[in-house]
């Protein structure tokens, strides 16, 4: 069974303190840690001081970025090995905005994501909707473009600890409603990507996340598609109170069903 996993994406909104007032708001009222994971991805000077206000609780504390080299003459980066000592445990990779506006490509991500899982961090890699036809053991069937660039030679066993996400590129930053069954249709793909690349086994067992106007009102039907395995919230998660229903949406899922 794939536990849930609520992620609520800050961007570069709330310094330390508000960050650290927005944990001690929410600690005491997240859902059990069997049921369900509920991260933030906060700019990366607060990080440290969140992860000491989350202790005691299944707040994951998440980076939004990583550099691709663990150290080195990189003035302005933040390498994996760093975030690992302030007590992160996943890095968000690969966002359709760190692609528009800091021209990342798919080697920037896969080197990234290596660099991640070498210092024991879990990526959660986005990945845009752009499918292309590719060989796979002999066989041509469409798959994810950037998805299939971006896992570039990271092992099964490696791809077991990595989580996804499927973010169209018109639905981040939007207003629109997010559509349901769209969530579904592109999560299911990247799991059939997965299926094509790795086998069935692993693809059935990995999370898949959905990214793109993700809000209190429609998060439980979201959450009730079959592929659909967490949501990435970006501006509806900066307000407690509204990022607390999100996370209990199981409230609000038994009364739509």
């Amino acid at each position: 069974m794939r536990k849930p996993f609520i992620i609520a994406n800050w961007k570069m909104h709330k310094n330390i303190e508000e960050s650290v007032a927005f944990i001690n708001q929410i600690k005491d009222y997240l859902p059990r840690a069997a049921d369900e994971e509920v991260g933030i991805a906060a700019q990366a000077v607060a990080l440290s001081s969140m992860n000491q206000m989350a202790q005691g609780t299944n707040l994951q504390i998440i980076a939004q970025n990583a550099a691709s080299e663990l150290m080195g003459p990189y003035t302005g980066e933040i390498s994996a090995r760093s975030l690992a000592d302030a007590g992160v445990s996943y890095v968000m990779l690969g966002h359709l905005e760190r692609r528009r506006l800091f021209h990342e490509d798919n080697q920037m991500i896969n080197q990234k994501v290596r660099a991640a899982l070498t210092m024991g961090i879990t990526p959660i890699i986005c990945t845009d909707d752009k499918m292309v036809q590719a060989s796979v053991k002999g066989e041509i069937r469409y798959v994810f473009d950037q998805l299939k660039g971006v896992l570039k030679g990271v092992a099964s066993q490696d791809l077991q600890k990595i989580v996804l996400s499927y973010e169209p590129s018109w639905a981040v930053g939007s207003k629109h409603s997010a559509n349901p069954l769209v969530a579904q249709e592109g999560c299911r793909r990247i799991r059939r990507t997965v299926e094509n690349l790795y086998g069935s086994a692993l693809a059935n067992n990995m999370r898949i996340l959905y990214g793109g106007s993700v809000n209190p009102e429609n998060i439980a039907t979201i959450m009730g598609q079959a592929d659909v395995d967490g949501v990435l919230i970006g501006r509806a998660s900066l307000s407690a109170n509204d990022f607390l229903k999100m996370v209990n949406w199981r409230q609000a899922l038994s009364q739509v069903m």
